[in-house]
This record gives C-alpha cells, sequence and structure tokens, in this order.
C-alpha cells in the first residue's frame, strides 16, 4: 500500500500521464521514422485525430515541403546522434492554418546505447514572431513616417527660405526700378542714337550696339519680373471677350517670321476676369512659347468653353520642358534660361488664380509644350478648380 508522501513509482502509466498534461507538443519516431508517440498538445497543435498519425510519417500528416525538411533533421539526428536545434520551421495544420516553431530533437537509445528513436519537444512561438513582425511593421511605418515628415518639414523650410528671399527681392526691386530703369533708359536711347550714326557697313559697332540693346532689354525684363511678381493686386473683373486678351498680347511680343501662330477662339464666351492681369499672364506665356522655338515653328492658341470655365491653350512646337525640371516649372526661381530669373510662371500662376482659376501644362522634351489656362466664365464660378500644385490630367 502506497505510503501517503511517499515518491510516485515511475511507471510507464505514470509517465505517459505526466508527459499528457505537459503543455509543449511532444512526440517520439522510430528509425522508419514513424509516429510511435505524442501528447495531447502536439493532437491539438496538428489538428488531426490521435488513430489518424498513429503508424504515419510526416509526409501522412504534412505538405511536403514542411514534410522533406522534418526528415531532413530526423535524418541528421540518427547520423549525429547528438541532438538536432531546430530555432524556427514552419507547420500547416489540418485546417490550413500555418504555425511556426521552435523543435528540440533528441536521441531515445537503448540499453546498449543504439539510438533507436528521436524525441521531439516543440514551442509553438507563432505568437511570438507574429508579434515580432507586427513591431518590424510598426518600425517600418513609425522610419517612414519620420522620413515622410522629414522631409516635409525641409520642403516648408526651403519654401520659406525662398519666400523670404522673393519678399526681399520685391522689396528691393520696388526700392530700386526707378534707380535702375533710369540709367538703362539712358543706356538704350544713347545705343539707339549711336546706331543711326554708324554705317551698318561697319559691323563690329553694329554688333556691339545690339548686343548693348539685347543686354538693357533683358535687365528690364528682369525688373519687370520682380515688380509684377511684388504687385499682384486683387482682380478688378469684368466680362471681357478672351479674343481680344490674346490679340492685345500678341500685338505686345516681337514673333519671328519663322514662327506661324494660329488662333482657334472665334466662338468663346466671355471670362469674367481682370483683363490687365490675365493679358500679362498670356503675354508671358506666348513669350515663353516664342522663346521655345528658336529655329521657328507653330504656336497655337485656342479657348473653349469646357463646364463652368473658359479652357484657353497655349501651344508651341518647340523644345519642349527637361523632365527634371517639370514638377518643379511653376517655382519661384525656377527657370530653363541661362539668363531667367525664374519668376515668369511663378507670376502667371499667381495673376491666374487671381481670376479663381488655373493653370497646368504638358510637356514633351523635343515635341513641344503646351499650357491650359482654366477661367471663370460670366455669371459662374470656376466648378472643379484645382491647386495647380495637384494632377489634373495636365502636368501642373
Amino acid at each position: 500500500m502506497p505510503v501517503e508522501g511517499a515518491p510516485c513509482p515511475l511507471t510507464a502509466e505514470f509517465l505517459e500521464a505526466v508527459i499528457q498534461h505537459v503543455a509543449h507538443p511532444i512526440f517520439v519516431k522510430d528509425r522508419a521514422f514513424r509516429f510511435v508517440f505524442f501528447n495531447e498538445a502536439f493532437v491539438a497543435l496538428v489538428g488531426r485525430p490521435r488513430e489518424a498519425m498513429l503508424g504515419k510519417t510526416d509526409y501522412d500528416i504534412a505538405p511536403r515541403e514542411e514534410a522533406d525538411f522534418f526528415r531532413l533533421k530526423d535524418i541528421e539526428m540518427f547520423s549525429t546522434g547528438g541532438q538536432v536545434t531546430i530555432d524556427e520551421e514552419p507547420i500547416t495544420d489540418a485546417s490550413g492554418r500555418r504555425h511556426t516553431l521552435a523543435t528540440t530533437k533528441v536521441p531515445l537509445r537503448d540499453a546498449s546505447g543504439a539510438v533507436t528513436h528521436v524525441v521531439g519537444i516543440i514551442h509553438d512561438i507563432s505568437r511570438l514572431k507574429a508579434a515580432e513582425e507586427a513591431l518590424r511593421l510598426a518600425n517600418e511605418g513609425l522610419e517612414r513616417r519620420v522620413r515622410d515628415r522629414t522631409a516635409a518639414l525641409e520642403a516648408a523650410q526651403s519654401k520659406l527660405v525662398r519666400r523670404e528671399r522673393l519678399a526681399v527681392l520685391g522689396q528691393l526691386a520696388g526700392g530700386l526700378a526707378h534707380q535702375i530703369r533710369n540709367p538703362l533708359g539712358i543706356i538704350a536711347n544713347a545705343a539707339y542714337v549711336l546706331q543711326r550714326h554708324v554705317p551698318k557697313e561697319d559691323e563690329e559697332p553694329s554688333r556691339a550696339l545690339s548686343i548693348i540693346l539685347a543686354e538693357a532689354w533683358q535687365a528690364n525684363r528682369i525688373i519687370t519680373d520682380l515688380l509684377d511678381y511684388a504687385r499682384v493686386r486683387p482682380p478688378v473683373r469684368r466680362a471681357v471677350s478672351v479674343r481680344e486678351i490674346v490679340e492685345r498680347a500678341l500685338s505686345t511680343q516681337t514673333i519671328p517670321t519663322n514662327v506661324r501662330v494660329t488662333l482657334d477662339i472665334a466662338a468663346s464666351p466671355p471670362a469674367s476676369v481682370d483683363a490687365d492681369q490675365v493679358r500679362d499672364a498670356v503675354e508671358n506665356l506666348i513669350r515663353n512659347a516664342v522663346e521655345a522655338m528658336p529655329e521657328g515653328g507653330d504656336l497655337r492658341i485656342g479657348a473653349r468653353a469646357d463646364g463652368g470655365s473658359l479652357a484657353l491653350t497655349i501651344a508651341d512646337s518647340g523644345v519642349g520642358i527637361p523632365c527634371d525640371v517639370q514638377e518643379t516649372l511653376f517655382e519661384p526661381l525656377v527657370t530653363t534660361k541661362p539668363l531667367g530669373l525664374g519668376l515668369g510662371l511663378t507670376t502667371t500662376r499667381a495673376l491666374v488664380e487671381n481670376q479663381g482659376g488655373s493653370i497646368g501644362f504638358e510637356s514633351t522634351p523635343g515635341r513641344g509644350t503646351r499650357f491650359e489656362v482654366r477661367l471663370p466664365l460670366v455669371g459662374q464660378a470656376l466648378e472643379g478648380a484645382q491647386d495647380p500644385a495637384e494632377p489634373t490630367g495636365l502636368a501642373s
């Protein structure tokens, strides 16, 4: 009769009962790789009835790829006769759910010391791996947000610096415009007088005077761009024909004889805009189009009603805009011209948006550029107008 408090006898039944209550899955395979024993935790892990697994191999209970790996590790243990530790291996249960296991395989020997069985002790680390993956994704997301936020802050800082520089330029332009333009006017007038007195056949002085006049004009253009950018005022709206605006803009430009101008705006309805501001914007676009066609080409200007807005297009067959410039084309101080200040298109956008309109473009290097200006029609709001920084089918 057992004595109270004495150790339990280590019978096979007692040891099996203990193993069956162990929380971690345990199995035993013979040298033919057949399951000869496993506990309840292993049954719960695999999800198959006990009778369907006893005497079976891994190929009867797991996908072939997984079974191949299990068999390889069993062979390793039988070959070395030592413990085999597997830090991470997958297993798919009967319901198709995938688990991640950490398994230790140890040899079971007979009285002579020969290895007769492999004993596997399993730790299901699926939750741990899921937590690690969730942590990894969270860290990646946090790093991505930090990068995005840093980039946004850098962009905002760069934009603020540019605005401060432009504000200073605007103040300087307003204060120095007359002081600079007066000498430029004197230089230009003197050059014109000299041109009248220098014989045309005297090429070198004539060329020098032409350069003086061209540079004076360029300097005056820079001052004008600065003043235009600095003094965009609230619009004075009236009903105006877009043809009138375009014809006035064209009359101020010098169109080379090798540039063909085509107008398609005969039936366009009137727009509700500040005619002078829109004309200034159109002048900038026409001038850019002409300068983009140094060898000549086609300048096409069209207008049509489109919903509640008037779509004015100015297209050229010139050199196009380089791809690396297109994303920042409307940013201040961005230009493809060697002597340009980079305020023309910035001012153009400001003038168009001042009307409640928008501007966008599409350009193919080597094939030309097409700008589209949308303006409100008389008696109608510009519906669906978007910030030019957002794509609208035309790049902007």
